[in-house]
């Protein structure tokens, strides 16, 4: 049986989308010295909003996301599972990414501008971004390094499942004393700590946990409590660990962002809105930078005062919005498409139901 759609999902992966465009394009600004900074959206009172808050709440998100609707993996649902997960990251990865690097291939007037093709080979697994402080040389340009670490999380989700039924307090534990073990520093970790796939792997556990014990995220006190606690770190600065405050934070907002969704879902006349954004956010998430490069890119020899970045930001968001559904508009066409199809039956080894409604009707005929 098909389960109920959380509405406040929806909700929640569009104020996650523009929180990681707001941030972003904050960032591209802050580092230009001729524009103003926008540094109420790059940071807060203990962090910045980037990887060490919003990212956390997309993991959660997904965490949460994916155990509501596959909270139990048999072995011979597996290959069912990967190809569901390969389907709704890479095609559309894979196109937008090969559009552009034709585009730069042309420009460049080489197929392997940027070195030998055995660096695609990350670009192909979509972790060329997660692993680029160990192997700089590659061809990524568009989506995030959350997308290599989220391609890890998909991997490792059917052990989580089996964690979470035979040892969920040990997982919990092991995984949270391992985030919060990596504010002492660890010198055979070279990737930023808020990489870490240990921290990834907890903000992706703490979402599962949240649909395990979904009834107490209805619970007012919980989220007045822990959304209190986040709105007090975003604001005043306190003597601990950005790392670990952004820890806190994101839990905190997770729980005010799931509560606030619930109410504003209820609105018959924004709803579709929030949903349509849900829709396309991972195509947001893929072309979020490039767009924004192009963008501001066009205004580097002007200087810009904040009312003009924001206008500019906010034709941004059209422009982000207008490819971002136009790609995903290409990729129904694309994973619905014959040869898609064919792929999907081969890989899964399921009869073709075009071919088994075809031979249906001949034997209809023959009757």
């Amino acid at each position: 049986m098909k389960k109920e759609r959380i509405d406040s999902f929806d909700f929640m992966r569009s104020v996650t989308a523009w929180i990681i465009v707001i941030y972003h394009f904050a960032c591209m600004c802050n580092a230009a010295p001729q524009h103003g900074n926008f540094s109420l959206f790059h940071t807060h009172a203990n962090g910045v909003w980037g990887e060490n808050t919003s990212v956390n709440i997309f993991f959660m998100l997904s965490g949460a996301s994916l155990y509501y609707n596959h909270a139990e993996l048999k072995l011979s649902s597996l290959k069912q599972y990967y190809w569901s997960r390969f389907k709704g990251l890479f095609p559309m990865f894979y196109m937008i990414w090969l559009f552009l690097y034709y585009q730069r291939a042309i420009n460049a007037g080489d197929l392997f501008y940027n070195g030998s093709p055995k660096y695609m080979l990350l670009t192909l697994g979509g972790m060329d971004g997660y692993l680029s402080y160990r192997y700089p040389q590659n061809y990524y340009f568009i989506g995030e390094w959350f997308l290599g670490a989220l391609v890890c999380l998909y991997l490792l989700y059917p052990v989580l499942t089996w964690c979470m039924k035979r040892c969920r307090i040990l997982t919990t534990l092991f995984l949270g004393g391992a985030t919060l073990a990596l504010h002492w520093p660890m010198p055979y970790f070279l990737i930023q700590r808020e990489r870490n796939l240990l921290v990834c792997l907890f903000a992706f556990w703490l979402g599962m946990l949240f649909m395990e014990y979904r009834s107490r995220l209805n619970l007012k006190w919980m989220t007045a409590f822990f959304g209190g606690i986040a709105l007090v770190l975003i604001f005043v600065k306190v003597p601990i660990d950005p790392y670990l405050c952004a820890q806190a934070i994101s839990v905190g907002l997770f729980l005010l962002f799931y509560s606030a969704g619930v109410f504003i879902m209820k609105f018959a006349k924004i709803k579709p809105f929030f949903q349509y954004t849900g829709k396309i956010s991972y195509a947001i998430f893929l072309l979020q930078h490039v767009v924004m490069g192009q963008v501001i890119g066009l205004f580097s020899k002007y200087e810009l005062t904040i009312p003009q970045e924001t206008a500019i930001l906010a034709a941004t968001f059209l422009i982000i919005y207008l490819f971002s559904d136009i790609f995903v508009r290409l990729n129904q066409i694309m994973v619905h498409s014959w040869w898609f199809t064919k792929i999907e039956h081969f890989i899964l080894n399921t009869p073709n139901l075009r071919k088994v409604h075809n031979q249906s009707g001949d034997c209809e005929k023959g009757k």
